[in-house]
């Protein structure tokens, strides 16, 4: 009953991060698609000011001033709302950076976890010896500990910032 319990504990976890994950990521899609259906109504109003421009020009020997301030006050709610959806895209898209790292720093201590649990069956089946367990548990700590240090290392070789021998050299320089 205990493991029927855990499964379903672990299940409901997972399917929360996952539904908070996806609820950010269609909050983001949605953000950038208001945007654009918002920046496609004011191109109609750019080519407004275009066509008066052209107009001035052509007429430039009349001297009527170009005035377009109307079209401009017409815009400015729409511009404003631009500036208000970047804000709030780029709020959302940080929430979203911020909760993969912490997804990503809870699964490093479950991996370590997991493997501090491995070598203390070990140790306690006397498969390892004391100095063998503590050797692979200091390892496996200062993964965890340089946890922020090997995701930039990671990121830096995904991004293809670094070849794969400086990632194999910046990993093994990290955990030495």
């Amino acid at each position: 009953m205990d493991f029927f319990d855990k499964a379903t504990r672990k299940a409901k976890e997972v399917g929360s991060t996952i539904g908070n994950v996806t609820r950010e990521q269609t909050e983001a899609a949605n953000m950038k698609i208001q945007k654009a259906a918002i920046e496609k109504r004011l191109e109609s109003r750019y080519a407004e000011i275009g066509k008066k421009y052209v107009a001035y020009v052509e007429n430039s020997y009349q001297y009527e001033a170009f005035d377009v301030s109307d079209i401009i006050e017409q815009i400015k709610p729409e511009l404003e709302k631009i500036a208000e959806i970047d804000a709030q895209l780029k709020q959302r898209e940080q929430q979203i950076k911020q909760n993969n790292i912490e997804k990503d720093r809870k699964k490093a201590q479950d991996q370590f976890d997991s493997e501090k649990r491995k070598l203390d069956k070990a140790l306690e089946m006397d498969i390892i010896s004391t100095e063998e367990y503590e050797e692979k548990l200091a390892r496996a700590q200062k993964r965890l500990d340089n946890f922020e240090a090997l995701k930039k290392v990671e990121l830096q070789y995904q991004m293809d910032i670094i070849s794969r021998e400086e990632y194999e050299e910046k990993i093994r320089a990290i955990l030495g």
